[in-house]
């Protein structure tokens, strides 16, 4: 056999090896109110129960959002309880006492928890104090027999040496909201391959020292523009609504310009604004899914959608889960 041969067959060999893995499908609900949402597909429904921010006034950190629970959770779906903590709060609070108080309240939201997650866009300045936060919420008597995850966005994982590794048990990867959004131009902030390859690059994903859970997006929005410059995101826009060309005129893919004064959805739009209406395809959502696939771990991971949302076809979600197997 030559040398050729040989290597075709190590090849053959090893691809016919890789085991399909098992993958748990979940979803984020992240609305304040609970009305019994769920989705059939899903196997873990991460809820946001509070934001954490700082009160200038009474010079603390409180929670605020907190979750209006209006119906019990499905029995047949695991609920992860998330908390969302503004990076403004670590300069200014105890972490220690701060720990106390998140679990005093989730353990009156969500007692029965197997997993915490906490959600932080942490920074090189606020790093530290994050990381003990998160030491000393492992010490507190609710999280006895939990694991904690933490969110990881793109930068994070990348930049692995300036930003630190967050002492939990794994992360989740959020593979959204890569691009600027705030940037002029026809491109997509929430998720966009070429920005998607350059922050998880051949390896960053596989390498990364903690296990990671990863989450796509499933959400849309419209940001406005004035003269070229940014002037705010718009929410709960149609894309149907754009499409109206008594008020609308599509430049490129994702382009509406204005043609006169008019309210959308009570926001003041004026002549000549440009409105990038930003979406993600189930096509663009497979190809970010069969890239992200390729980076194994040694690992089982839950594969999350942000958010629940009716509006994309489970047919269609299912065949990205499958994906990830």
């Amino acid at each position: 056999m030559d040398k050729l041969k040989y290597c075709f067959l190590v090849i053959l060999l090893t691809a016919c090896t890789t085991k399909p893995r098992e993958i748990t499908r979940g979803f984020y609900f992240w609305k304040q109110r609970y009305e019994g949402q769920t989705n059939p597909l899903a196997q873990k429904l991460y809820v946001k129960m509070f934001d954490v921010t700082w009160d200038a006034k009474a010079e603390k950190a409180i929670p605020v959002a907190i979750l209006d629970k209006r119906a019990p959770f499905p029995d047949s779906v695991e609920i992860v309880p998330v908390v969302f903590l503004m990076n403004e709060i670590w300069q200014k609070e105890d972490t220690l006492i701060m720990a106390q108080r998140v679990c005093k309240l989730l353990e009156q939201l969500c007692k029965e928890a197997k997993e915490v997650q906490l959600d932080c866009d942490w920074t090189r300045n606020s790093k530290e104090t994050y990381f003990a936060f998160l030491r000393n919420i492992r010490h507190q008597p609710f999280m006895a027999g939990k694991q904690l995850s933490v969110t990881i966005r793109m930068h994070q994982v990348k930049y692995t040496r300036s930003n630190g590794i967050p002492p939990a048990d794994k992360g989740l990867l959020m593979c959204y909201n890569m691009g600027d959004l705030r940037k002029w131009g026809d491109h997509n902030s929430i998720l966009n391959m070429e920005e998607l390859k350059a922050y998880t690059g051949d390896d960053h994903i596989r390498h990364y020292p903690l296990s990671l859970d990863l989450a796509l997006p499933l959400f849309e929005w419209s940001v406005l523009f004035r003269n070229k410059q940014y002037a705010g995101l718009l929410r709960n826009i149609e894309s149907t609504q754009l499409e109206n060309t008594t008020l609308f005129t599509r430049n490129g893919k994702q382009l509406y310009t204005s043609l006169q004064d008019t309210t959308l959805n009570g926001y003041m739009i004026r002549r000549g604004d440009v409105i990038r209406f930003e979406t993600c395809s189930p096509g663009l959502l497979k190809k970010a899914a069969r890239y992200l696939s390729r980076q194994r771990q040694n690992y089982n991971p839950t594969i999350i959608f942000y958010h629940l949302d009716s509006k994309y076809d489970q047919h269609e979600l299912e065949t990205i889960y499958h994906i990830f197997e």
